[in-house]
């Protein structure tokens, strides 16, 4: 059931549950600090410096791996639909804030916060989606992996964002499977 707005959907309910835990006055955060899907472009050199806050930057999508080639899939009334498509979300947490002493103790807010949260259910998912009915299966789920970058792939992030880079964490949400709504033929 989870077709294309299943990405957007795991990256706001992350931050949407992130929000909602978040200790703001422990980390001297105000009531109006961002908690927001970001792209790289809108963090890169000649851009404003972002609010402080928690962006989450989809910086690579992958097909999963295993299994690749999935079978048919069914639906509750009986139909019978192509395979969905299995992909992995590559995410970077970034906490952003005016000095480094603040942002370090949002990052390690964040990094223990995370790892506490290493599956989402689909209803989860389903009540923090803003704008959207039901975009997966409650029984359906999605691993969230801490996944730290190779120094080839650190470098170029660092290489495409250029000045203003903070040091973050990423994960990747395995298994998201998004489906399609044509038949088996």
């Amino acid at each position: 059931m989870a077709q294309y707005a299943a990405i957007r959907a795991v990256g706001e309910s992350v931050l949407a549950l992130m929000r909602e835990a978040c200790p703001l006055a422990d980390l001297q955060l105000g009531a109006s600090s961002k908690f927001e899907l970001a792209s790289l472009g809108s963090l890169t050199e000649g851009q404003a410096q972002p609010l402080e806050g928690f962006y989450l930057v989809l910086w690579r999508v992958g097909i999963g791996g295993s299994p690749r080639n999935l079978p048919p899939r069914r639906a509750r009334d009986g139909r019978v639909y192509k395979p969905s498509l299995p992909v992995d979300l590559y995410f970077l947490m970034l906490p952003v804030a005016a000095t480094a002493d603040k942002q370090t103790q949002m990052l390690g807010w964040a990094l223990t916060f995370l790892h506490q949260m290493p599956a989402l259910s689909g209803e989860t998912i389903n009540r923090y989606t803003k704008g959207s009915p039901s975009i997966f299966q409650p029984e359906e789920s999605i691993e969230l992996i801490a996944d730290p970058l190779n120094m080839a792939d650190y470098l170029s992030l660092w290489d495409r964002v250029k000045s203003g880079f903070q040091a973050g964490m990423t994960y990747v949400a395995r298994m998201v499977l998004l489906d399609l709504d044509q038949p088996e033929s």
